[in-house]
């Protein structure tokens, strides 16, 4: 796919069900052992090409829970330990469940540096005829943003949901 500087920025979107085989502790929407899975992977000519789209990205989300959803978020750096496995730096958009009284990661962008281009031998010619390898963003939400519009939203009395979700309201009563 990626032969010259002519094909870059590559951007891939896809969305897939995901199982997870490593199972335990469910909790409807939150943690499931499938889940459907939005995800991004990108390709660019330069470190601050990729950098930017990882920020660009890991905005889209945060507009998303904020300006779709209603639910503020706290965009920031994942520690070291937490980052994905890979990748130079992971970047977070964490939410704060009140019931709780924890935060609970809403979507993540992952700039993923050389690292995988290296690899599996991902380059391109650039633009003065030499090869150089390609830098590298992962990012990804899941339908945990749902489970995270109802823990905001709901409560023991019910659940009222955002007019841009949920444009005609409904009341059941018993």
């Amino acid at each position: 796919w990626i032969r010259s500087h002519r094909d870059l920025p590559l951007k891939l979107n896809q969305w897939c069900n995901v199982v997870r085989w490593e199972f335990k502790n469910p909790t409807p929407f939150l943690r499931t052992r499938e889940f459907l899975w939005q995800e991004g992977h990108t390709a660019h000519a330069t470190r601050t090409a990729a950098e930017e789209e990882a920020v660009t990205a890991l905005e889209m989300y945060r507009r998303c829970y904020a300006d779709l959803l209603a639910v503020p978020v706290v965009m920031g750096n994942k520690t070291e330990s937490e980052k994905f496995g890979g990748a130079d730096y992971s970047l977070t958009v964490e939410a704060f469940i009140a019931g709780s009284g924890r935060a609970i990661q809403a979507a993540t962008s992952h700039h993923l540096g050389q690292t995988f281009a290296k690899m599996f031998d991902i380059a391109f010619e650039d633009e003065a005829g030499e090869r150089q390898n390609v830098w590298q963003n992962s990012w990804g939400m899941t339908t945990r943003s749902i489970g995270v519009a109802i823990m905001v939203h709901g409560d023991d009395q019910g659940l009222v949901l955002p007019p841009r979700v949920a444009p005609a309201q409904v009341v059941l009563v018993p």
